[in-house]
């Protein structure tokens, strides 16, 4: 490429300069993305010195040199990027990257807090200051980084709290105090350190705002949220007027609402509630004080919209979002189902068992999610995601048909949403409380380009509509022929169409196998009760089963862990069966979407070049060596060729 001298560049009028810009910087960026010698990076100063004014040159500048390893030369071309674009997203990715590889965490956080400060509402901007609070190792607690995850998670909808929670987790793991509170190994010791506990709670305002939001995968966590329950039931003076203690309570029974109360309960807790439901029921019918802590301590057992006295009450302020998310909440999900239409009566038996599974537990139950983030067109998904399409079918500039074939509870097609630009996603499921959930939370955030659907995926036969995109993943391994599913799925694409597919890995969930195997399948119809019970057995144990399970995140929600161990249908496959059923559909398999760098070299070289990333033989002879790459699922694309 020739870069234009200043005197010639000088003579050409605004719309050609621009025009010739962007056209060299293209050139520059394809350059850079594939060549990193001394030629290019003469190239690249060229162009930046033509164009000092724009950070994209001294942007591309700095990620030359940081891959020809001259950091400090990098730092300083990154450095005037940013100044000159303050969230320029490139010279972010790659300062960020810089300098977590150079050990100075700390130092690109507080970057991106200035870009925050400048651009608080820039989505590339948080989505940086997440990933960068959350990949760190800490050695130590502080406040300041506490403050930090606070300032994420108050951020309501920017990322889905489980995203960071192990992160969170492992910070809390250094606080002194909390850890001593940890360590408490009786039941009788937790009862007489209550004060003590609470005032360590008062104090760590993460630990209550997380376990608010999401479950806790941790079991010491666990074995201590399990005791201040209890300690609150059986052992506190409730009748004591206490805002202290209230907020904690209401924390606490969010958490064990959004777990779907795994934790059970015993017969002592169970006799003690039946007392405490009746003196509550006996205060409201007399028209007495409320027994807020009271009330409190019943919902860390059982949701409040049970309870026909929970809808008729003035509640204070510390315990409204207690009474949101129990009780307005489900009643206004319960208002939604009728408004929602169906396909077709559901009736193949597989599917009808399926649907009553979700019915019972909708799966999962979540209150924020990562919707902050930059729209894109298709092509520019494809790229972010490094698939390989043969050709993209639609056109950007129309609007995209989206397919979320089997939507749950709306984070798939809520975000789906949200990442596609221009879009009119169609989401459909087999259950009515999923759909009406899902619909509650899409109303809420003021997202209108969904439109949901009950219905069976083989219902869809008969239908003329077709789509640019399909996105169907933990669903096809739900249904009794994967394959009839899958066909009538592809049908619905336009040609040259994409598909993004999830699937269970045999390999991969082989330990739940072994655990079914040790540990007996339950008795049908499931019940909560069973999964409580089955689940405690394990605890109990402590063994291997336990330590297999526990690499799960589903292992502490109720809905999530009978999906993982108790669902009524589920099939697993290999690599090479994928092939196999890609070869017969005729689909072309695009890449399992990002994939990280390490990854990208260990199949690259196993396979012989970097061709083996579409591959799917080399994928299955990664996955032998590495059995537990693909725990989730295998989540990739493919690509209707005609």
């Amino acid at each position: 490429m020739t870069v234009i001298d200043k005197t010639s560049f000088e003579k050409i009028n605004v719309d050609e300069k621009i025009y010739l810009f962007y056209q060299q910087l293209q050139t520059m960026i394809e350059l850079c993305s594939s060549d990193h010698s001394e030629d290019t990076l003469q190239k690249v100063s060229a162009f930046s010195n033509a164009y000092p004014g724009s950070s994209h040159g001294y942007a591309l500048l700095g990620i030359t040199y940081s891959k020809r390893r001259f950091f400090d030369a990098a730092f300083k071309n990154l450095q005037k990027a940013l100044l000159l674009a303050p969230i320029d997203e490139t010279a972010l990715t790659c300062f960020r990257a810089l300098l977590q590889d150079r050990g100075r965490h700390i130092d690109g956080i507080t970057i991106l807090e200035r870009c925050i400060f400048l651009k608080p509402t820039d989505p590339v901007v948080w989505q940086q200051y997440w990933q960068s609070v959350s990949s760190i190792v800490y050695e130590e607690y502080t406040e300041a980084t506490a403050k930090r995850f606070i300032k994420i998670l108050e951020k309501n909808n920017l990322i889905r709290p489980s995203q960071i929670v192990n992160a969170i987790i492992g910070l809390l793991e250094k606080k002194e105090n909390l850890v001593e509170m940890f360590r408490i190994e009786t039941q009788s010791s937790f009862n007489s350190e209550l004060n003590r506990i609470i005032s360590v709670l008062l104090e760590t305002p993460l630990f209550l705002k997380i376990i608010e939001l999401c479950p806790i995968p941790n079991i010491i966590f666990e074995i201590f949220l399990r005791r201040l329950r209890k300690t609150f039931l059986l052992h506190d003076s409730l009748e004591t007027s206490n805002d202290n203690y209230l907020a904690i309570q209401c924390s606490l029974a969010l958490h064990c609402f959004t777990n779907e109360y795994i934790y059970g309960e015993d017969k002592e807790e169970t006799q003690k509630l039946k007392q405490l439901e009746q003196f509550v029921s006996d205060v409201v019918s007399e028209g007495a004080s409320m027994p807020w802590r009271h009330i409190a301590c019943i919902a860390s057992y059982r949701p409040l919209h049970k309870y026909n006295w929970s809808r008729n009450l003035k509640v204070p302020v510390p315990m409204t979002n207690l009474f949101l998310r129990q009780v307005h909440h489900i009643d206004y999900e319960l208002s939604l189902r009728g408004s929602i239409p169906s396909i077709d009566l559901i009736t193949e038996g597989t599917s009808v068992a399926v649907k009553d599974q979700y019915e019972d537990n909708p799966y999962p139950r979540w209150v924020n999610i990562g919707i902050l983030q930059k729209s894109m067109t298709i092509s520019e998904i494809t790229n972010l995601t490094g698939i390989r399409v043969l050709s993209h079918g639609s056109d950007p500039s129309n609007q995209s048909n989206v397919l979320v074939a089997g939507c749950g509870t709306g984070q798939h097609s809520i975000e789906a949403a949200v990442r596609y630009a221009n879009s009119n996603i169609t989401a459909i499921d087999l259950s009515l409380s999923s759909l009406s959930f899902a619909l509650r939370q899409t109303r809420e955030l003021n997202i209108e380009n969904i439109n949901y659907l009950h219905g069976d995926i083989l219902d869809l036969t008969s239908w003329e509509n077709t789509f640019d995109v399909i996105e169907t993943t933990g669903v096809l391994h739900h249904m009794s022929d994967p394959m009839s599913g899958w066909r009538i799925l592809k049908r619905c694409l336009k040609p040259k169409g994409l598909m993004r597919v999830g699937l269970y890995s045999g390999l991969a969930r082989a330990g739940l196998a072994e655990v079914r195997e040790k540990m007996g399948e339950l008795e049908r119809p499931i019940t909560n009760q069973k999964i409580y019970d089955y689940r405690n057995k394990v605890l109990d144990r402590a063994g291997l089963e336990f330590e297999k399970l526990a690499r799960y995140p589903d292992f502490f929600s109720t809905s999530e862990l009978r999906d993982l161990l108790f669902h009524v249908q589920e099939h697993t496959f290999t690599l090479i069966e994928i092939k196999n059923m890609l070869n017969e559909l005729d689909l072309v398999f695009c890449g399992f979407e990002t994939v990280d760098e390490k990854t990208k070299e260990a199949v690259s070289v196993g396979g012989g070049d970097s061709e083996s990333l579409f591959s799917l033989d080399a994928w299955h002879n990664f996955e032998q060596l590495n059995p537990h790459y693909f725990s989730g699922m295998y989540t990739f694309w493919v690509q209707r060729p005609d």
